[in-house]
């Protein structure tokens, strides 16, 4: 048979255990650290604490200090106090507990009148204590890699320490992994109580790594529910976050030398590696090739390939390029794009490379001046010299005079180093006769640096144009007649040709009158010399 009283046992020991806010006394409670701490209370002096005050009501020769606590203006309990002694009060309205602390006392009192003058009470508030978890989650790392040997796990230690001035009764934990599935351990445990300032045994749990598809950063959350002595339910949580790097990563590796000179040429190489545990299927491949350099091997520009897992494509581009100026120049990235089996589009880029092309760049500028000339007349022709380039040369340039060009005074020659940056420039006069156009020739330039790097470069052409005067005569004798006409045919179908040259027009009778006024003069200043 059942032993009753075995039952009867049990049950009560439960409801002590589990309903620890049915039957406490203040003689129960764990005090927190003080609300107020040392305060001076005079006669009908006051402290607040929280929600409550704390009056000095009155003071007796006898050592006591008569101590009200209120709430809103009104009295909840008044007691009196000796020092070293204190008394507590239970709101049952609020669900609070407050306990007032005599330290010291002073009751000032005067040797000959025996009354006291100006006594005051030192004291202390306190109110209930709570608990409060101080919760540590360690994982082993920080970052997980799920295409890696080295960890197929996510491994976690949970600590929970009760930090609070209190016991926690009736504990739950729960632990969220944000969707990892677990491998190993539970999430969830209960605690029938945690004493102040204890620790719990370590949590250990052991979950399964998570395949994403790019990398994604996951949560490991712990929170405790709990109740403290009254039976208020009090809640703490931590939450701890790891990266969880992505199941496939293509690396695209573009090889190509840093530095070179303008006579080398530069070898680039792509290569792809899947660095991943799934294979992929129609990668497609881009590769823009720089329009700053000379592209010597025929080469696409796109192509599709599919990789197994791990797998690595070797030279899937490869070419050479040649400089054709110095300087320094970003080599175009090559990606690869493929979509993941949730459809989501995923591309991987190579880094950005530069290449610096080092030596002089010479470049020639030839100018004439002025461009149109009539026949016997000069011109000037200037030819600069510029090193655009990061390295210093020796420059000699050679001029090619026409037969039918003749050289008259100047410079024919540029024989020099160049500096990087620098221009340089000479002239010369040259003088035509033969009516037309001439196309000055190039003027070419030879040039070596102290890398024995050498060359030629040539300038352009600038043409000289020799007019001929009496097709101009001619021109402008059609052209005054073309205006003679025009006016006497007055009014013509043509607007915009008139308004044209309608500013041009003179005055009719202008050239006569000022020809008879001409004469005039002539004639007073002869007779006028005749007479002296």
């Amino acid at each position: 048979m059942i032993n009753k009283n075995l039952i009867c046992i049990l049950f009560i020991v439960f409801i002590l255990f589990s309903s620890p806010a049915l039957a406490y006394t203040l003689d129960d409670i764990e005090w927190s650290d003080s609300k107020v701490s040392s305060a001076t209370l005079k006669w009908g002096s006051a402290v607040k604490a929280d929600d409550y005050t704390i009056k000095a009501e009155d003071f007796d020769s006898e050592g006591f200090v008569s101590i009200g606590i209120y709430r809103s203006g009104v009295l909840l309990d008044k007691s009196p106090v000796q020092s070293g002694n204190g008394f507590e009060y239970r709101d049952t309205e609020k669900g609070d507990d407050v306990r007032v602390f005599v330290k010291s006392m002073n009751l000032d009192i005067d040797d000959w009148t025996g009354n006291m003058e100006n006594p005051t009470a030192v004291v202390e508030v306190y109110d209930r204590g709570i608990p409060e978890m101080d919760i540590t989650i360690k994982p082993e790392k920080d970052e997980y890699d799920p295409r890696t040997v080295a960890y197929q796990y996510i491994e976690a230690s949970i600590d929970i320490k009760n930090k609070g001035d209190a016991k926690a009764y009736d504990m739950d934990v729960e632990i969220d992994v944000d969707g990892m599935e677990l491998a190993d351990g539970k999430l969830t445990y209960n605690y029938i109580s945690v004493d102040e300032d204890e620790v719990l045994d370590t949590i250990d749990i052991k979950l399964e790594i998570p395949h994403y598809w790019e990398e994604t950063d996951v949560d490991i959350t712990v929170t405790t529910k709990s109740e403290d002595i009254n039976g208020d339910i009090l809640e703490d949580t931590e939450t701890e976050t790891i990266t969880i790097l992505p199941v496939v990563e293509l690396v695209i590796t573009k090889t190509i030398a840093e530095e070179i000179y303008m006579d080398e040429t530069a070898h680039i190489s792509v290569s792809i590696w899947n660095n991943g545990i799934y294979s992929l299927n129609s990668v497609k491949v881009s590769n823009t090739v720089t329009e700053d350099l000379e592209v010597q091997d025929s080469v696409g520009n796109d192509l599709t390939v599919s990789f197994s897992p791990k797998e690595t494509k070797a030279k899937v581009f490869e070419y050479t390029l040649k400089p054709t100026k110095t300087g320094k120049y970003t080599i175009p990235t090559t990606t690869a794009t493929f979509k993941d089996p949730d459809g989501q589009t995923r591309t991987f880029s190579a880094d950005t490379s530069t290449i610096q092309i080092n030596g002089p760049d010479i470049v020639l500028t030839k100018t004439v001046s002025p461009e149109s000339i009539n026949p016997g007349d000069s011109t000037t022709v200037k030819v600069t010299v510029k090193n655009q380039g990061n390295r210093d040369a020796s420059v000699v340039t050679t001029e090619t005079i026409p037969d039918d060009v003749t050289f008259v005074s100047g410079d024919l020659i540029f024989d020099d180093v160049a500096a990087k940056g620098k221009s340089y420039s000479y002239s010369y006069v040259v003088q035509l006769d033969e009516i037309g156009e001439l196309k000055l020739p190039e003027t070419t330039a030879t040039f070596i640096d102290m890398e024995n790097y050498k060359g030629e470069k040539i300038s352009n052409t600038p043409v000289i144009t020799v007019i001929d005067p009496a097709a101009v005569s001619e021109t402008s004798s059609s052209s005054s007649s073309s205006s003679d006409n025009t006016g006497q045919q007055g009014s013509s179908s043509d607007s915009s040709y008139e308004t044209e040259y309608e500013d041009d027009r003179v005055e009719p009778g202008f050239e006569a009158s000022f020809m008879i006024i001409a004469l005039f003069a002539v004639y007073f200043v002869s007779r006028s010399k005749d007479r002296s």
